[in-house]
Formats: C-alpha cells, sequence, structure tokens
C-alpha cells in the first residue's frame, strides 16, 4: 500500500502523485553494523592558530564538530603565501606550513578525529604554482626529496605527531596542477616515500593513491598505480581516490576498484574517498545521498573543499558561516547535524535503481525507534521508500504507523538556517510487514528525515 509522504511544495498544498522514477528500500530486520558517521569529515575547514606556537584552534566552537560526528581532518598548510610557500620555495617556507598543519593536527585529535597529512602541501605544489616549481627526482635528483623527508620526520617526531596521522604521499598526481610531471617519476617518488615511511614509523597510516580520477578499469592511471604497488609491495593502509565528477557513482567506483584490487592480488583494506562533492552537489540533498552511499559500501569520505586562501582554512569546508567571529550554521551543517545523531543500530538499505535516490536508515534500542534519512542527486523528481520489517522494531505485521517529516532546507553557503523544518505526522496504513510511501521534493537542494512516531 503506498500513502502519501509529502504534501507539495508548499506546506499543505495537495497535487496529484507524480510517477515513481524508482524505489529505495529499507530493511529493518537486517542489521549492518554500528552507524559511523563515515561521511562527517573533510578537507581543511579548520582555523590555523600558529600565532605563538601551533596550538588547538578554539575559533570554532567544537559543538560545529562534534554535532555531526566529524571523524577526520585532511590538510598541510595549502595556500598560504610568501614566506609560507612550502619546501619548493625553499626549507624556511617550509616551517609556517609545518606550523598550519600542525596546529589542525592537534585541533583535529582533540576532538577525537583521525589527521590525514598532504605531503604535497607542504612540498608547496598546491595548484598555485605547480607549473613553477621543482619536484621530487627532477632530472633524477632525489637530494631535496631526502632532505625534505628528513626534516618531515624530525618535525613529527618533535611535535609527537604520530598517533592518528595518516600520510597521504602526494595529492591528486593524475593532473598537472599538483604533479607538473611525468607519471613514471611519480611512481618512483611514491615508491621512495612509501619505503622511507615504513623505514621510520611503524605507527604512521599511508594512503594512496588519492588520484583525482575515481577508481576506473579503463583508466591508465589506476592500471598503472595498481600494477606498480602490487609488484613491488608498496601496499597503502588505506587505499584512497576522489569522487568530483557529477556523473560519478560512488557504488560503481567501488565496483572498479574491487576489480582491479582481485586483478592485481591486492588485499583488503579501508577505502577513503578523501575529497567528495562538487560545489554543486554540496547541498542538503546530494549530501544525504552521498551519506547513504558511503554508509552502505563503508568508505569514510571526506567533504571537498572549494574555498579559496584564507577561506580555505575556515568553515569546516562550507558547513558554517559566520558573522564577525560568530560561527552559525547553514543548511548543510543541520542535515549533518541530524545525520550525527542517527544512532543505535544501522539497518540495510538500498537506494533507488536509476542512482538517484537513495536512504540511510539507523534503528534504536527502543522500541518503533527508526530514522531515515533520504537525499537526491539534486532534482524534483518523485521517489517510493518501502519499508521492510515493522514487526522486527516492535510493530504489528499490518495496521497504521505513525511517521513524522523534516525537512532540510537550503540557503546558500552562507546562509543562516535553523533546525529542520518539522512537516508533522502522517499515518500509513500498511500490511504483509511492509510501508510504503513517495516522495517529491520541494526544491532540487532539499533532503528529508522519517521517523517512526
Amino acid at each position: 500500500m503506498k500513502t502519501l509522504a509529502l504534501l507539495g511544495f508548499a506546506e499543505g498544498a495537495v497535487f496529484q502523485r507524480r510517477q515513481a522514477q524508482g524505489t529505495a528500500t529499507v530493511r529493518l530486520a537486517e542489521p549492518s553494523g554500528v552507524p559511523q558517521q563515515l561521511a562527517s569529515n573533510f578537507i581543511y575547514g579548520i582555523v590555523d592558530n600558529v600565532t605563538a606556537r601551533a596550538s588547538v584552534s578554539t575559533a570554532i566552537p567544537d559543538l560545529f564538530y562534534t554535532g555531526i560526528g566529524f571523524n577526520a581532518c585532511r590538510a598541510g598548510g595549502a595556500q598560504l603565501v610568501a614566506p609560507n610557500r612550502g619546501w619548493a620555495f625553499g626549507e624556511n617556507e617550509y616551517v609556517g606550513r609545518f606550523a598550519s598543519t600542525l596546529s589542525n593536527y592537534l585541533t583535529t585529535r582533540k576532538l577525537g578525529g583521525d589527521f590525514i597529512l598532504l605531503v604535497h602541501d607542504l612540498w608547496g605544489a598546491d595548484s598555485l604554482e605547480a607549473n613553477t616549481i621543482a619536484y621530487p627526482g627532477d632530472s633524477g635528483d632525489w637530494s631535496s626529496f631526502g632532505r625534505f623527508y628528513d626534516r618531515l620526520f624530525s618535525d613529527l617526531r618533535a611535535n609527537n605527531m604520530i598517533d592518528g596521522v595518516v600520510v597521504d604521499i602526494w595529492n591528486e598526481p593524475d593532473i598537472g596542477s599538483f604533479w607538473a610531471r611525468s607519471s613514471p617519476q611519480y611512481l618512483d617518488y611514491y615508491g621512495r616515500a612509501h619505503r622511507r615511511l615504513r623505514a621510520e614509523f611503524s605507527a604512521l597510516k599511508i594512503s594512496g593513491p588519492s588520484l583525482s580520477q575515481p577508481a576506473s578499469t579503463s583508466a591508465t592511471t589506476w592500471q598503472q598505480w595498481t600494477s606498480y604497488v602490487a609488484a613491488n609491495d608498496l601496499i597503502p593502509d588505506i587505499y584512497s581516490w576522489h569522487q568530483l565528477v557529477t556523473s560519478q557513482d560512488p557504488a560503481s567506483n567501488l565496483q572498479a576498484f574491487e576489480s582491479l584490487r582481485t586483478q592485481n592480488n591486492l588485499p583488503v583494506r579501508p577505502i577513503d574517498i578523501n575529497e567528495y562533492a562538487a560545489p554543486e552537489e554540496q547541498i542538503p540533498s546530494t549530501s544525504a545521498w552521498y551519506i547513504s552511499r558511503f554508509e552502505r559500501l563503508n568508505l569514510r569520505g571526506l567533504r571537498a573543499n572549494w574555498a579559496g586562501f584564507g577561506d580555505l582554512h575556515d568553515f569546516l569546508a562550507n558547513v558554517v558561516g559566520k558573522n564577525g567571529t560568530e560561527y552559525f550554521p547553514n543548511g548543510e551543517w543541520q542535515l549533518y547535524k541530524y545525520y550525527g545523531g542517527m544512532t543505535g543500530t544501522r539497518v540495510a538499505t538500498s537506494g533507488s535503481a536509476d542512482g538517484g535516490f537513495d536512504v540511510f536508515a539507523t534503528k534504536g534500542d527502543v522500541a518503533k525507534s527508526v530514522k531515515v534519512l533520504a537525499g537526491n542527486m539534486g532534482n524534483t523528481r518523485t521517489y517510493d521508500i518501502t519499508i521492510n520489517g515493522p514487526k522486527s522494531v516492535g510493530l504489528p505485521a499490518s495496521g497504521k504507523v505513525d511517521i513524522r517529516t523534516f525537512r532540510f532546507d537550503w540557503n546558500g553557503r552562507f546562509g543562516k538556517i535553523g533546525a529542520p523544518v518539522d512537516l508533522g505526522v502522517y499515518s500509513h496504513q500498511y500490511s504483509g510487514d511492509q510501508v510504503t510511501f513517495w516522495v517529491t521534493t520541494e526544491t532540487a537542494n532539499t533532503a528529508y528525515a522519517f521517523e517512526f512516531a
């Protein structure tokens, strides 16, 4: 039985149900682990505190981190200007970038997160002057590379910067904005850096390849990297890539990676999508879609940060704004806050067959305690949600269930948004231990949550 979920494009406005484009499914009787807020992470976004020495930053109140379930940051002093442009401009220009990195590390660790260290930014290959600098191994000379890692290792030890660190060997080596050299030179660098890290630190984790292109069996860069690390025993602790192409789906890319991994006899490892969401995708609807994908696929995701210069080191990758020094939430933060509060047991879900709509769901220890977060790829199409197994949460196999709906609004990157809008409770008749209702989003930006009342 299908029943109404939302009443139109304005509250209370009734309109004729449109043909559903597909169905997303929640299976309450199938637990799938504990919610980990795998998507509540970001690259940069933390204010540096380096006035006297690198220290924890308190500029952005802790509640903006803890409220969303923050658990990882990725940084390395990018886009700082002279005299802090990175190692490639002289060792003295590395110092300020390391101080920024250390401050971000200390803040991240205070809040319980892992810190992914961006070597390329410490070097100075942060896209601003990537075509003008020297790179590791230019003309076969690896001496500067050696001195750089000597200094980095010394600084890591001197500052007890070991626990919780993941070293990202190089970011986006497949594009000239970050690696303006050949693929063979990159692979040579990767191998040298990997061996040095393994020899010096047993506790540090390594991630790679952090390619800009999502995993693909037809991509030469992916074929070369997987075969190279397999042949030379250079396997990272965490596989990583970026998900920034709007036509790509993490589910399909994961399948491609699994094919590459098995072809090369590489072991299973955790996976980081260490930059996700193109600028136009950083809206509540599509963020909810990514959250649903990552939780189902067990992929840790870090929001991409499309800000520049000073803004890059602020705003938690654009989920908060500020008036003066006072921070406030935007619509994205409100969505991630709700997601951060989805505790209990994660349950199995399936997205719509067309890939355009998805759900993430949890159930608590209390009977009827069910939460479903729903989002799409930035459209206003109609989709069904089917919830199987009401009996598993203390409801009868047939009857009536009251479901409360919340709406997540969006008013731009710096648009202050309050708590999600409570659209009230709607009673759904159901049978066969299954309830189905339909959803038409009010705008392409809007996400929704549904709770058993």
